[in-house]
């Protein structure tokens, strides 16, 4: 298997374990508020995982395809997240 696909792997699976944790860790007032937050850690660490890779050649491809993959696994957490009476943050004035 190529490092390339390793590497998207990677990403994909940090971003179901995000989801799981978000989902089992986060207040239910709060879930909404922590997939953003888990989004940009794993730009993070695509990043840093094709970084690693040290080939320039697709680099934008890799990050792509690792970042819209995790955008995907994410989305269907939130959703999941709202469906089972996650709310998001409402803005009140006191």
């Amino acid at each position: 298997m190529s490092s390339e696909r390793v590497g998207i792997g990677i990403v994909w699976v940090s971003a179901v374990v995000a989801a799981a944790l978000v989902g089992v860790l986060a207040a239910d007032d709060r879930k909404l508020a922590w997939v953003p937050i888990a989004m940009l850690m794993l730009v993070f660490l695509a990043a840093l995982v094709q970084l690693v890779t040290a080939k320039p050649e697709g680099f934008i491809h890799r990050m792509s395809l690792s970042l819209g993959g995790a955008a995907v696994v994410l989305g269907a957490a939130s959703l999941i997240f709202v469906l089972t009476g996650a709310g998001g943050l409402v803005l009140t004035s006191s």
